[in-house]
């Protein structure tokens, strides 16, 4: 009897205490800032939620540094020997191989999975609805941006003002670029927001029930003319 009531208890207290972090609003800290010297552009960057931080400190066309702590603990350092704007926009544009692990491969089914029975068209306006129902938002920042080469600063330049426009409705955020052929990377960026997780949670939910399908789009769409056919 005792045991039950110990593990009744302890129930209880899990269930309070995911009920507590669910509805209590996370703080999202997020900063960037890039400084152009004589000889070299520093980058340092931050995010922190709920106690869970990560940053990332490097020289351009140099080493850097990427660290993740708890609650001021640190949990991982990973130095990086070379960092360049040209492998950072070659990632970002190149999807990750599949083959390189097992669990890359499996991650990488479920994806294509999942985007096959999604109505995509759907997603902005579930990615609208999270970012109106944000609290304290605040979001400041001016960014100059330009590179040796004109087709990295383009390049530059087709990421990052489509970022800019989809955070206008939180702030002001400024990005300018320099065509004149000088490496420049100067500014600072700071956003910060509330979020609860059971909203975020309620609003994917949602979405999942209206717009995620167990068959795939196209198999619906051929069952469903044929359907028609047959009538």
């Amino acid at each position: 009897m005792i045991v039950l009531a110990s593990l009744a208890l302890g129930a209880l207290g899990a269930l309070v205490t995911f009920v507590a972090v669910a509805l209590w609003p996370w703080r999202v800290e997020a900063t960037l800032k890039a400084t152009s010297g004589p000889s070299a552009v520093s980058l340092a960057g931050g995010l922190e939620v709920a106690g869970l931080s990560g940053s990332a400190a490097a020289i351009l066309g140099g080493p850097g540094v990427v660290a993740v702590h708890l609650r001021g603990r640190e949990l991982l350092r990973r130095s990086i020997a070379h960092v360049s704007v040209e492998s950072v926009l070659d990632r970002l544009e190149q999807p990750a191989d599949p083959r390189t692990s097992t669990m890359s491969r499996l991650a990488q089914r479920a994806k294509d999975a999942l985007l096959a029975r999604t109505d995509l068209a759907e997603l902005p306006e579930l990615g609208l609805r999270v970012l109106l129902d944000l609290r304290q938002v605040s979001l400041h920042g001016a960014l100059l941006c330009g590179f040796a080469d004109p087709a990295i600063t383009g390049k530059a330049a087709a990421w990052l003002y489509p970022i800019a426009g989809a955070l206008a409705p939180l702030g002001t955020l400024d990005v300018t670029f320099d065509w004149t052929g000088r490496t420049v990377l100067d500014g600072e960026v700071e956003l910060s927001f509330r979020i609860v997780p059971a909203r975020v949670a309620i609003e994917g939910l949602r979405f999942a029930r209206r717009n995620v399908h167990l068959r795939r789009k196209g198999a619906t769409t051929s069952s469903t003319m044929a359907a028609s056919s047959t009538t």
